[in-house]
């Protein structure tokens, strides 16, 4: 599974014009399961989503252009972090989606990997459950 954190930028380097910067992790051991029409069913709501993630507090996160390890931390501690090369976080909205496979593209937009993939999905909820020991991981909704 691949994870972007995607922002935009004023690097003097591009004359302070504003630019997209994608934050690539790879994750891997995680669990894809992509059940819409369960959802649907049982919700009723055409909007359930398309798929929940399920990620492990143990998973190997590393960086999708480097492969250096990366570590988890909060939303809002990373989004004020100014360096991230080393870290990545699960927020919702549009800055954070997530790719099934490795699909590293650091110089795509969210439009170009959409239309290059079936498997894209918007981080619709994420929910942290603490079981203890190895139990303990993310369930994350997409559509």
């Amino acid at each position: 599974m691949t994870v972007y954190n995607t922002e935009t930028t004023e690097l003097p380097e591009n004359d302070f014009e504003p630019s997209m910067v994608n934050h690539i992790t790879i994750l891997r051991g995680v669990l894809l399961d992509a059940s819409k029409g369960s959802n649907v069913t049982k919700s009723g709501l055409e909007g359930a989503d398309a798929v929940t993630l399920y990620i492990p507090v143990s998973v190997e996160a590393v960086d999708g252009v480097t492969g250096a390890a990366k570590r988890y931390i909060g939303p809002i501690e990373f989004w004020r972090t100014e360096d991230k090369s080393a870290l990545w976080t699960l927020s919702v909205g549009r800055n954070c989606f997530f790719v099934k496979g490795e699909a590293v593209h650091p110089d795509w937009t969210v439009q170009t990997i959409e239309a290059a993939s079936d498997d894209v999905y918007d981080v619709t909820k994420v929910d942290f459950k603490n079981f203890g020991g190895d139990m303990s991981h993310w369930e994350v909704g997409g559509v």
